[in-house]
């Protein structure tokens, strides 16, 4: 927490809940830098990215920053909100204002295939992606899950998410073990979601499924408690949505045999 005093170290008093006088984080950013002697490419490359992993990509993943819906711009929502009302895109211009979308050319356009009953393929992915799920591994092991694109997974009680969320923060403050690892850093960042509430379906599915030795040592504590909210979803949550999950399955079958 904030102590009220400056963190430059310059012995000025910083306002209440904030860490540097106003500017004064920018100047003690650059002095680090010359300090630590190592230019952008270089801290990035030593904190994981660069050409092969995008470092703005994980902060809108696991930081809470989000993309501008008319332009490559992403940052903190509050800068969103900045760089909209700067007028920089026409994410929010009126309709009549953007450019309408450029036709395709008559010969390269060519109309998806229809499936039965008018539906895409494209349709039938989508749909697919609802689809239940078997878990054959994890804390819901042998239950049946909701698909990733079902609409239960935003209806997980909230003293579930709420209990899920300590222990899932607790979990990754700092990381360690087995979640450090590069190959788990989707579960990584499924984690990280969880201690923001805010997970999608297949944040869900990946959680439930996974291995109770993929989040820590027998011996860890934390690794523990989490593994046990899980549980608590799997017991409180799917039991409810399995009856469901098994008529669409019914529902997957019939249509597939029809098509």
């Amino acid at each position: 927490m904030p102590t009220g005093d400056c963190f430059c170290g310059c012995g000025e008093e910083a306002e209440i809940g904030r860490w540097f006088v106003l500017g004064h984080d920018i100047t003690a950013a650059a002095a680090l830098r010359a300090l630590q002697g190592m230019k952008l490419p270089q801290r990035l490359v030593t904190a994981g990215f660069g050409p092969g992993r995008s470092v703005v990509q994980a902060a809108v993943e696991e930081a809470g920053w989000v993309r501008c819906a008319g332009c490559s711009y992403a940052g903190t929502p509050a800068n969103l909100a900045a760089h909209t009302r700067a007028g920089s895109c026409t994410a929010d211009a009126p309709a009549d204002e953007q450019q309408p979308p450029a036709r395709p050319d008559s010969q390269s356009a060519v109309p998806e295939p229809a499936g039965p009953a008018g539906r895409t393929r494209s349709g039938r992915a989508a749909a697919s992606s609802a689809a239940p799920v078997p878990a054959e591994s994890g804390a819901a092991r042998g239950r049946l899950l909701p698909g990733a694109d079902a609409p239960s997974w935003e209806k997980v009680p909230l003293h579930l998410r709420q209990q899920l969320r300590g222990a899932a923060y607790q979990l990754v403050t700092p990381v360690q073990g087995p979640l450090k690892k590069p190959e788990n850093r989707r579960l990584l960042s499924a984690v990280r979601a969880a201690g923001r509430m805010r997970m999608t379906g297949a944040q869900w599915l990946l959680l439930l499924t996974a291995p109770r030795e993929a989040f820590g040592s027998p011996r860890s504590q934390r690794a523990r408690a989490l593994y046990e909210a899980l549980e608590h979803v799997a017991a409180e949550h799917t039991e409810h949505t399995e009856s469901d999950a098994g008529r669409e399955a019914a529902d997957h079958q019939g249509e597939a045999a029809a098509g």
